[in-house]
């Protein structure tokens, strides 16, 4: 919306001054709103681009801290570059100080620092980097590379046996981490148990609000009664129905 708004901004003005709306006239033609306004534009967009990377059924709390973790490094590399005056990585913004460059930037960089600082520290609250620090995390994002001195004595045995384990290691390569752990865990289940822990929390909001869309369709005014369980198991669920096998197992009816 406010990309939109700001593509628009020319006839904004025309509409304002049309409609004799002089105090909301000259506040947008304010030149500290037009930067504002440029600098939110690009910010937003940088979030939303963050935001679809956290979506979606195949991610989970591993691959989206890392996303979250690569963010906050573009936080301090546009603090770095803001600092000494480049205002690339803000491309509305940088433009419009282009053809404004009467404009002392100084103002418009002290704004910008401030809000990248809280940004910044509120990323740090909300998305602790543990993945660094956690053993378990190290564990499930890479058995191969693991110190296993630094595990728990319990899980140390077993997990040099999946670092020997040379398939599983050529299989760790090819497939998705989540196929990786359904094929392997049973086999090393003290392992697959910790692994489990790590990787099975929700990691965003993505599957509740799928979960609300699935019920919507199903239960409809004319359908308020219906027992929904088994129709959400079926819309959410991320397995692809063996209709063969399905087939096979059903009595045919002899013709009559």
């Amino acid at each position: 919306m406010l990309s939109r708004l700001y593509e628009l901004k020319d006839e904004v003005e025309i509409f304002l001054q049309k409609q004799k709306q002089d105090k909301l006239y000259e506040a947008f033609r304010e030149e500290d709103f037009q930067l504002s306004l440029a600098y939110l534009v690009d910010f937003f967009e940088a979030i939303n681009n963050l935001n679809l990377k956290l979506q979606g059924r195949k991610t989970n709390i591993i691959a989206h801290t890392d996303v979250i973790r690569a963010f906050t490094e573009k936080i301090h590399l546009w603090k770095r570059k803001v600092q000494v005056g480049n205002f690339s990585s803000f491309s509305h913004l940088n433009e419009l100080l282009s053809e404004k460059r009467k404009i002392e930037q100084y103002d418009v960089t002290k704004e910008v620092l401030s809000h990248l600082d809280s940004l910044a520290e509120e990323f740090i609250y909300y998305f602790p980097d543990v993945s660094m620090e956690n053993y378990l995390w190290t564990l499930v994002q890479n058995p191969f590379n693991t110190d296993v001195e630094l595990l728990l004595e319990s899980l140390q045995e077993e997990a040099i046996d999946l670092k020997c384990d040379l398939s599983a290691k050529k299989d760790f390569e090819t497939m998705k981490l989540e196929e990786f752990l359904v094929k392997y865990l049973p086999m090393y289940p003290k392992v697959g148990e910790e692994a489990l822990s790590v990787i099975l929390p929700f990691s965003s909001t993505y599957l509740c609000e799928a979960g609300v869309s699935a019920l919507v369709v199903l239960k409809t005014k004319q359908r308020n009664r219906l027992d929904v369980e088994n129709d959400l198991h079926c819309a959410l669920s991320s397995f692809n129905p063996r209709i063969s096998d399905l087939v096979r197992k059903k009595q045919q009816h002899p013709s009559h």
